[in-house]
């Protein structure tokens, strides 16, 4: 399963029900994927929605995230995969379907319905797990 930014986000920010979710992930021992450019929208983000300090986010990935979450690589095979993806989905959205597909995953945790327009990704959330 790859882990989009809203859910680090909400986690960070300490949504109980996210909270819950993520727990819930782990005791099921999914296997949790994400990439770099989710790093980043975490850290901006949780700054910019929520008031919390880059240190802060950054201790949040390295002790809550990190030590369970592996992070993929974005290269050029993924940009080269991302192209047929732009116009259907926002740049960087295109980009962590590119990573997904390129890594053999095809779940992605996510509250953003737009990835349901891409018919290899299934999309899940809170209600339908």
């Amino acid at each position: 399963m790859f882990l989009d930014a809203n859910v680090l986000i909400y986690l960070n920010a300490g949504e109980e029900s996210i909270v819950k979710f993520f727990r819930n992930l782990l005791m099921r021992r999914n296997t949790l994927y994400t990439d770099a450019l989710v790093l980043d929208e975490v850290i901006y983000i949780s700054r910019k929605k929520y008031g919390i300090r880059y240190e802060d986010t950054i201790r949040f990935l390295d002790n809550v995230v990190l030590p369970y979450v592996k992070i993929v690589s974005i290269g050029l095979n993924e940009y080269e995969t991302a192209k047929k993806y732009i116009g259907v989905l926002k740049p960087s959205d295109a980009i962590h379907v590119a990573v997904m597909l390129n890594n053999g995953i095809n779940i992605i945790v996510s509250e953003d319905k737009d990835f349901d327009r891409v018919g290899t990704v299934k999309r899940v959330w809170l209600g339908n797990k």
